[in-house]
């Protein structure tokens, strides 16, 4: 298991990638900190890849580190 990192911490080891977090801690809907499990530039990969999480943390999510384009639209 990794360290615990701060979501700056993340940000910068990990531009523009989506990063799969175990335990995360949150606050609200902002993510403070987690342990990176995976992390991959295609956030498809995170559901392929990063499948066994369930191991060794109780919980988890999925972060994006970059900007989303600004015509970006998101399907709820």
């Amino acid at each position: 298991m990794g360290d615990i990192l701060t979501i700056e911490e993340i940000k910068q080891k990990y531009p523009n990638e989506w990063v799969l977090l175990g335990n995360p801690v949150i606050d609200n809907t902002k993510v403070l900190s987690g342990i990176p499990i995976y992390h991959a530039k295609d956030k498809r990969e995170i559901a392929y890849q990063g499948i066994n999480w369930r191991e060794n943390f109780s919980g988890a999510t999925i972060v994006y580190t970059g900007e989303f384009a600004k015509n970006r639209r998101f399907w709820l």
